[in-house]
């Protein structure tokens, strides 16, 4: 499977999990733009990988660093104005982008970094449909080139021990420096 393709599938994965109020969730084709043609269920959420600067690692490894972004979409037709009697009703759906944001905000995967919310903003020219535009920044590592299909990916941290240098002989140590056991 695409890199691409199986985030995607671990967001949509996530996101079930997290948020159950949604009903919909797939990759973004303009499907909102397009709801004369086709229905979209709501609650929904859109996915759609922005641009991508690809840098080359090594061994068929590359890292891309760039964004993904997220078009929630919630019918709403309560009225949001000051003495409105359904306000409560009509400002709900911040309390579901919340949710929603809750849920990927450090969310990361196999093959991608923890997702780092850079940028929203309300989407107006949907009528009765409320859209919110998340944009989470993320680097991901794609592995599905690489020369060695036996590689393990881990984030290594090296054990440094310090010794004192008053517990050793003074011929052992440098001026000014200390000992690190290899």
């Amino acid at each position: 499977m695409s890199i691409k393709g199986k985030i995607f599938k671990e967001i949509a994965t996530h996101l079930e999990t997290q948020v159950p109020e949604l009903i919909y969730i797939d990759k973004e084709r303009g499907q909102l733009e397009k709801e004369n043609e086709l229905l979209v269920p709501k609650p929904a959420v859109l996915v759609a990988f922005l641009r991508f600067e690809w840098s080359d690692i090594g061994n068929g490894v590359k890292e891309g660093k760039g964004s993904i972004q997220i078009r929630t979409a919630i019918e709403n037709y309560a009225e949001s104005y000051t003495g409105s009697i359904d306000q409560d009703a009509a400002i709900s759906f911040f309390e579901l982008n919340e949710k929603i944001d809750n849920a990927l905000e450090e969310f990361s995967g196999d093959n991608f970094s923890a997702l780092k919310k850079i940028a929203d903003e309300d989407d107006l020219d949907h009528s009765n449909t409320i859209v919110t535009v998340f944009e989470y920044e993320t680097t991901i590592i794609d592995d599905s080139k690489a020369c060695d299909v036996n590689m393990i990916k881990v984030d290594a941290v090296p054990v440094v021990t310090y010794a004192n240098k008053k517990d050793f002989p003074k011929k052992e140590v440098p001026e000014g420096g200390f000992y690190i056991p290899m």
